[in-house]
């Protein structure tokens, strides 16, 4: 007989027997079986059996219990302790379609148990010893979604937080937790903010969304409950100085919630971010991954481009702050590069990561807009918040690129009486990277077409401006057959002399050209590129239609 065989035979003898000395005797063979594979006790195995033939429904109840053991709930209430060592060996999960804590839990069987039942094996269940701070967070966040979708109730989390806590004793999460004493619903919380940060870098959450998310968890009654103490400041995490308002130029903003930098030192602990953001690689751009390009400007450009590039390497670069600091002076480098498009803005900052072993974190300036009111401001902060984290965290500084930062850098807008709307929004952001270009500490590089839109304020706080000038023609010959190694000294000497084109649009001709010959088979010829650049000529002349020059 296999163990499916014995639980049968279990099932039908407490069927007759119900839960007594009776049952043990007259199912002892079976119940040995049973006890021998899963090594539990005949009790346990006795009320396994009894669950397991419940198996496909949504969970059973303590009243299906005692119904098929045909004995009272107070009765069942003796094996409680059994019922428990089955939860423990993770056998068995408590579960509940209700909310409160007073009521006899759920219970349900895992499938990853059937499968090892059917298999006529012991279970080895999951280890949940010494697991990283981040594992653990994605598992309470895991099982705060399964209370969402009604498979746990809060009592199943308060187990489940106990067990993992009781093997994941040395990690900085859980010895915070236990030496703040912190309950479930601050648990909760914790587990909230802190898997947000970690895992989607959210340094904020709305007060509407945190509401939303607790009364799938908790209710509404505790909900509401929560949410007043957090908003009057009398919760706990607030009081021990783990959660707080997030604080807009000196007054706090009750509609937003962040840690405070003294719970990400102490619950984070083991968390190394700068590890983290380039593991995650949201908006990262490893220098490991950068291509090597050659670039061709002329002597002063190309002398300002080397002597920054040798300042950012990381010895110098390091050196300098540290002079700086001792100076009172301000440690962070802004660069600006400014020029016309095409010119090789973007492509000098990647070198420089690529030089100086700097990863890029890449700003989109889309991506820090948004139609709703004051959601721009905390977008524009939390970036700057995720790079503080990352410097502060150690390890070689990435760039922070601001690439074409037109629309954030241009002359702020003069405000209407309203004082409200897109203007007052982009006045806003603006400020918010005016201070903290003031408190920078680490590199950052904005690229612009228009320096003579660029705001007086921001002008004063870049320590280094480069101006990209259209290439002259020794440089647009090194272009030209640097794209187009085929070419001889007199055709590249014609290209460069007749057009005036950027080194964007030489290497826009260069990849047609090369479209072209994969298409046609044609080698290219200088008949050829004329051609091609006269069509880059004309699709220049066609982007300008429809706008006029202020």
């Amino acid at each position: 007989m296999n163990t499916i065989d014995h639980i049968e035979k279990i099932i039908k003898i407490a069927g007759e027997d119900s839960l007594s000395d009776k049952l043990f005797e007259n199912a002892r063979e079976h119940l040995e079986a049973v006890s021998s594979v899963l090594k539990i006790t005949h009790a346990q195995a006795a009320i396994f059996s009894l669950i397991l033939d419940r198996f496909g429904e949504d969970s059973v109840s303590a009243d299906d219990i005692a119904k098929n053991f045909k004995c009272g709930k107070i009765q069942l209430l003796r094996y409680m302790d059994d019922f428990d060592a089955l939860r423990q060996k993770r056998l068995i999960k408590a579960r509940s379609n209700c909310f409160s804590k007073d009521s006899f839990p759920e219970y349900t069987i895992p499938l990853d148990v059937i499968k090892a039942v059917r298999n006529n094996t012991e279970y080895q269940c999951t280890r949940f010893d010494n697991m990283t701070t981040e594992d653990l967070l994605d598992y309470l966040n895991g099982m705060l979604g399964s209370i969402k979708m009604s498979d746990f109730n809060i009592e199943g989390f308060n187990y489940e937080v106990e067990y993992v806590f009781a093997h994941n004793k040395d990690s900085s999460f859980v010895k915070k937790i236990k030496e703040y004493d912190l309950n479930e619903g601050s648990i909760i919380l914790m587990t909230i903010f802190c898997h947000g940060l970690v895992q989607n870098d959210n340094e904020l959450i709305k007060a509407d969304n945190l509401s939303d998310e607790l009364r799938e968890i908790i209710g509404f009654a505790e909900t509401r409950r929560i949410q007043n103490r957090l908003k009057s400041g009398k919760h706990k995490v607030i009081e021990k100085g783990l959660i707080q308002f997030d604080c807009q130029d000196g007054m706090a903003d009750t509609e937003h919630f962040r840690l405070t930098e003294k719970a990400k030192e102490e619950f984070l602990a083991d968390i190394n971010f700068s590890e983290k953001a380039k593991r995650n690689g949201k908006n990262i751009i490893h220098a490991d991954k950068i291509s090597e390009r050659n670039l061709y400007f002329s002597d002063k450009i190309k002398e300002r481009i080397n002597e920054l590039t040798d300042l950012l390497g990381e010895n110098n670069f390091s050196g300098i702050q540290k002079r700086l600091a001792e100076k009172g002076m301000r440690t962070g480098f802004a660069c600006i590069f400014s020029g016309p498009p095409g010119t090789g803005k973007t492509e000098t900052a990647y070198q420089i990561a690529k030089k100086t072993g700097r990863d890029i974190m890449l700003v989109n300036i889309a991506d820090t807009k948004s139609m709703w009111f004051g959601e721009s401001e905390k977008r524009i902060k939390s970036l700057f918040d995720r790079y503080r984290g990352i410097v502060k965290n150690g390890g070689l500084a990435p760039i922070l690129f601001f690439n074409e930062a037109d629309a954030v850098l241009g002359k702020r807008r003069e405000l209407s009486q309203s004082r409200n709307g897109p203007d007052q929004t982009e006045n806003a952001i603006q400020n918010i990277i005016l201070q903290e270009m003031e408190n920078l500490n680490g590199i950052l590089i904005a690229t612009t077409n228009m320096t003579v839109n660029l705001d007086k304020a921001f002008e004063r706080r870049f320590l280094y401006k480069i101006e990209f000038e259209k290439p002259n023609t020794e440089s647009k010959i090194k272009m030209w057959q640097n794209f187009i190694p085929s070419l001889d000294d007199d055709d590249a000497g014609k290209l460069a002399g007749k057009y005036d084109f950027s080194g964007g649009q030489i290497e826009n001709i260069a990849r047609k050209n090369t479209v072209s010959y994969i298409l046609k088979g044609t080698d290219s010829n200088l008949s050829i590129l004329e051609n091609l650049c006269k069509e880059e000529l004309l699709e220049k002349s066609a982007a300008r239609i429809g706008f006029c020059s202020e």
